[in-house]
Order: C-alpha cells, then structure tokens, then sequence
C-alpha cells in the first residue's frame, strides 16, 4: 500500500508541475534504494503472504532448475554475497532496531540527474540478485514436453494497478544481464485476465567474460529502454494468435522476469531499479548519450552503448524463443503459465 501512495503521491506531482504530456521526467515503479521496495524483496521467502516478490522454477512441473533472489543493499552485502556467504537480512536489522523503517532510502545509492551510474562509479547501487541454474531435462512423470524455466515477479500495485495517465510509452530497466535472453513480463489491468504483456532484455554482457569486477560496487549497471509497442500478448506461455496493441493509457499491475531460453547452465541477472519513462521523437540522443540500450519504434534498429546497432527481431513476425506452433521455448504445458508463476 505505501508504495502504491508513494506512486500516486508521485503522479499528482506531475499532473500539477509537468503539464505538457511529453516532456515528462522518468517516474519510478520499483527501486531498491527505497526502503519500501527493499522490504518487498527482502519478503521473497514469504511469497505472496506478505505482498513480497515471488520467485518460481520448473520444479512447480517436476522439473530440475533451481533459482535464487538476494537483496543486496550495501558493499558489505556485496562482499559477502561473492564470498557465497549471505548478506545481512534486511528484516533482522528492522526488527532489532539497527536500521529505521521510516527513512526512506539507502545514503549509498547516488545516481546522477539522468539515472546513470557511469560518472558516479565508486557510489554502490543497491539490486537484487536473482541468480541459478537452467535445467532443460524433463522429468518423465511430469507429462510435459518441455522444461527449463526461472521466473521471479514483482509485489501487485492495488485498485486496478498504477495509471501512467497516458503519459509515458516505455519502461527503463536498470540491470546486470549475463548476456542470456530474459523476458520482460507485464501484467496489466485488463478484461482478459490471464494476458500478459512481453517482450525480451537481449542485450551483451554487461561486464564482459574474464573482465576484472569492482569488489565494492560490482561495476556499472546497463539501462534498457522497451517501448510498450514491442511487448506482444501471450497466455498460458504461448502467443495468441490475435495480437493487441499496448499503448500508453496502460494501468500496471506487476512486472515480472523469465528466463526460458531451452539452454543449459548457469544464469546471473542484477535488478536495481524500474522506471516509466516517456520516450519521444527526437529524444533518442539524451538515451543514447548515457549509454543506455533502447529499442527503437518498429522498422528500425535500435542503437546501443558506442552507437552501435543492436539487431533486434520483429516481435509481430515471430518473438524469439517462440517456436512455429506459438509455444514458449520453456515449456509446452498446458496447465503451465510461466510469466504469471
């Protein structure tokens, strides 16, 4: 609830002070430098009892991949976390009195005016780490076809979702990708329920293989921009044949993560921070300026970190990891909907 008024609170502050619809500034969904959007994440182990994050794998069919979530909010977490040990829980310094509930966010986490974390590389941004491993082997008693598949969501905003008031186009996702294809999973209100929203983070490695990585700070993070025009419908983990537009009067209930991509081994993939952002003609060089990944109106190519293409399939024509019959690449179930866990 508190972030649902914080996110409304946010909102009449536009409405009053930013009156012209496309010159609006980015307006966060979920960021972990909030204590509110921490104490979310840091619930994962509760699932939905609490209205934490939730997190699920393919053993829900019988299947053998295995995922984890960590909230890691300073550089001693960070530091103990690649020690493989656990960072300190958020919920026993709150109960023990040693941190304050009602101060709103983390001192560590300074970006600049643009979001960015590349001027301000000694700071430590605090993420999520939800890391593991893609097992594609099938269980013969499951019935399934198909296996291999993680997926973690977001805590539901309430009373029908968070109206972007026509006056954003996109999303920003603040992220550490591996390099691997993760689905971007959107659930909004809508009078077909079960629908949701995707399309993919399929970009580089953030921090390339063999690099050397900060210890205090984990290095930089990458900023991808997704438009609403590119996420397509699915259900039950397959496309529908019918495909509706997503456009900017959307309400947003829940955003959500999978990794399905039918290939075996380990995946690690740091979440610092959701926004909306308004995303206009003409605006694409203050993207590109901040190193940021954004996927260009369809038709054409999208520009990356240096200004270099970033080839990125037609959705319309055929999604990546979809095959011919429509089926999600994870799994083939019919009783098994990955995006909604």
């Amino acid at each position: 609830m508190r972030r649902y008024l914080k996110f409304q609170q946010a909102m009449s502050k536009k409405r009053w002070f930013e009156v012209d619809r496309e010159r609006n500034g980015p307006i966060a969904l979920f960021d972990f430098s909030d204590k509110d959007d921490a104490i979310d994440a840091a619930l994962i182990d509760e699932g939905s009892k609490k209205g934490g994050w939730r997190i699920s794998d393919d053993s829900t069919i019988g299947g053998y991949s295995k995922g984890k979530f960590q909230l890691i909010t300073t550089s001693q977490d960070y530091q103990c976390v690649m020690k493989g040990e656990e960072p300190t829980s958020l919920l026993e310094l709150i109960e023990t009195g040693k941190l304050d509930p009602e101060e709103r966010t983390f001192q560590a986490h300074e970006l600049d005016e643009e979001g960015d974390t590349s001027s301000t590389p000694d700071k430590f941004v605090p993420f999520v780490r939800w890391n593991g491993t893609i097992d594609t082997r099938i269980n013969e008693s499951s019935g399934v076809q198909r296996s291999g598949f993680c997926a973690i969501r977001s805590p539901e905003f309430p009373f029908g979702g968070a109206d972007l008031g026509g006056r954003y186009n996109g999303l920003e996702i603040m992220c550490r990708s591996d390099g691997r294809p993760y689905s971007v999973n959107l659930k909004v209100d809508t009078f077909i329920p079960e629908d949701i929203f995707q399309t993919f983070i399929n970009i580089p490695p953030t921090i390339e293989p063999g690099s050397e990585i900060c210890p205090e700070t984990g290095g930089k993070f990458d900023r991808v921009v997704l438009l609403f025009q590119h996420f397509i419908v699915t259900s039950g983990g397959r496309m529908r044949a019918t495909q509706r537009d997503l456009d900017n009067r959307v309400r947003i209930e829940s955003i959500g993560f999978t990794l399905m991509d039918g290939v075996d081994g380990d995946f690690q993939f740091d979440l610092a921070r959701i926004r909306a952002e308004s995303c206009q003609a003409g605006s694409w060089k203050s993207f590109l300026a901040t190193e940021c990944f954004v996927l260009l109106p369809l038709g054409k190519d999208a520009r990356s970190r240096n200004n270099k293409a970033w080839k990125t399939p037609s959705l319309r024509k055929k999604p990546p990891f979809f095959s011919d019959d429509g089926k999600a690449g994870g799994c083939s179930a019919s009783n098994c909907s990955l995006p909604q866990l």
